[in-house]
């Protein structure tokens, strides 16, 4: 059994032995083993007093290893080019940090790995197979993992990777790959010992800094992460990337204040860029600053990056903040980008407007959805209704109200909302025979009959029929209990007892 940690063992190619097999420390040669575009190549250096062995140089590829889609949350910091360069680029044997090989494992590796791994890689994997053994050199491990990992087979990879750091434990590369290989199947916490452990051996570097603050920010530990990403930005402290990194293990660990000083300085250089000014707007709200958040959202919408959420997003705001008329604006464009989901969230806002009272611009907003939205889902159908019949009667539009009313109850007659909404219509204009008929039918559904039998009872109160509205409160508040509702009853049944009326 050899020693792993033996400093005499070095090189994987032996073209010079001692009687036992070992390189002899002053002659140790180094292998330079390169990932060149994912494709392992292997750089022999001459023994000594020997002749200079010719090697063909390997053709570097252009593919990158193992890259990600656009869209995906580490893209922007796997697929950058500085990164892959780290990733792909010369790993150079160091005897302190690198597994030994024996006089036959430096054979096999010579003559029946590395010719297929310059050819193609996954020619390579029958031989590395064959090659591994339980107390066998973890180079052949880690080799096939990386072989795996560029065709991204993670389970394959991160399998071969942990086996090499159990036969080595200060196997860096295979620590590095290990980490990396985790953080890409999406097991974050699981990445962060491992990479870590790379760090430790490998000392500074911010790519990996990078991945490991990724790592921390994604498993849920914002201030570890926003640790590890100041560290990285200290050897690239221009490195985009890592500054939105940054900002978001910020953002997540509620650093306010820092996270608007880098924003505003990341602005002033790239004051294109939406997803800066989508990130202050964010932050402003979490600060409660949602005037400063308004204008922020505004300069996101000059620079023509703005969605239809962003949008969406600054009509929430303007609502909030009192100009329900320039968010009628905004609902608009939204739509425009995504009609159907962009219905839901006009209908919603113009629901507040009603509430409000803004019933010009909730009325702008819902016409806005008809034009708009083309065929609605059944649910969101019922509410765009609903709210063309409150509009009709916030108006005094009464026989339009319910006539839309009718029209949409001879459809879906177990619409609660509905009923109520038509009952209220029929009590306002004096047919209480129909008003009653509508809340009667509402108070046979659940979700709505605590405020059927409220409104019902109200009704009896206007015709001065005070116990039988007793009777109803008090089964509205067996229902579901409310002060003002209680207050009410107490009142109906005062009334009740100084009228001597029996109903």
């Amino acid at each position: 059994m050899k020693n792993p940690h033996d400093p005499s063992h070095g090189c994987p190619i032996a073209l010079a032995s001692t009687a036992r097999g070992r390189w002899p420390g002053p002659q140790r040669l180094l292998l330079g083993f390169v990932l060149l575009a994912g494709t392992p190549t292997v750089w022999a250096a001459p023994a000594a007093r020997s002749a200079p062995a010719a090697q063909p140089h390997p053709r570097p590829s252009a593919q990158p290893f193992a890259p990600l889609p656009e869209g995906d949350p580490l893209a922007a910091l796997w697929n950058d080019p500085h990164f892959q360069r780290r990733l792909l680029g010369d790993f150079a044997f160091r005897p302190s940090t690198e597994p030994a090989l024996t006089v036959e494992e430096q054979r096999r590796w010579r003559e029946e790995v590395v010719p297929l791994l310059r050819d193609n890689p996954t020619n390579a994997i029958p031989a590395l197979r064959k090659a591994i053994r339980p107390d066998g050199s973890a180079v052949f491990d880690f080799t096939l993992g990386v072989i795996y990992f560029q065709q991204g087979d993670l389970t394959n990879a991160i399998t071969l990777f942990e086996t090499a750091v159990a036969k080595y434990p200060d196997y860096q590369r295979a620590w590095k790959q290990l980490g990396m290989a985790r953080v890409r199947s999406g097991d974050y916490a699981a990445a962060i010992v491992p990479l870590g452990r790379a760090l430790e051996l490998g000392g500074m570097d911010a790519g990996l800094l990078g991945m490991l603050g990724f790592a921390h920010l994604n498993a849920g530990r914002p201030v570890a992460a926003a640790a590890a990403l100041q560290q990285a930005l200290l050897l690239r402290p221009d490195d985009f990337n890592l500054q939105l990194q940054l900002l978001q293990a910020w953002v997540a660990s509620a650093q306010y204040d820092p996270a608007l000083r880098l924003l505003g300085e990341l602005i002033e250089q790239h004051p294109e860029r939406a997803n800066l000014w989508r990130l202050k707007a964010s932050v402003l709200i979490q600060r409660n600053q949602l005037e400063d958040a308004l204008v922020a959202y505004e300069m996101l919408r000059r620079t023509g990056g703005a969605t239809a959420e962003d949008l969406f997003a600054l009509g929430d705001l303007q609502v909030t903040t009192g100009a329900p008329e320039l968010a009628v604006a905004s609902y608009r464009e939204a739509m425009e980008q995504a009609p159907e989901p962009g219905a839901e969230r006009a209908l919603r806002a113009a629901e507040v407007m009603v509430a409000q009272g803004r019933t010009a611009e909730a009325t702008a907003l819902v016409q806005a959805v008809r034009e708009r939205a083309g065929r609605l889902p059944r649910d969101l159908q019922g509410r765009l209704n609903r709210l063309e019949a409150k509009l009709a009667l916030a108006a005094g539009d009464l026989d339009r109200a319910l006539q839309q009313l009718e029209a949409w109850l001879a459809t879906d007659p177990l619409d609660g909302e509905a009923l109520l909404l038509a009952g209220d219509g029929y009590a306002r204009k004096g047919d209480r025979e129909r008003a009653e008929f509508r809340y009667q039918a509402a108070e046979q559904l659940d979700e709505v009959a605590p405020d059927a039998l409220v409104k019902h009872a109200q009704l009896l109160v206007r015709h001065r029929e005070y116990r039988r509205a007793a009777e109803l409160l008090q089964r509205a508040q067996k229902l579901k209990p409310r002060e003002a509702v209680q207050r009410y009853l107490e009142q109906v049944l005062k009334l009740a007892a100084e009228s001597g009326v029996s109903s």
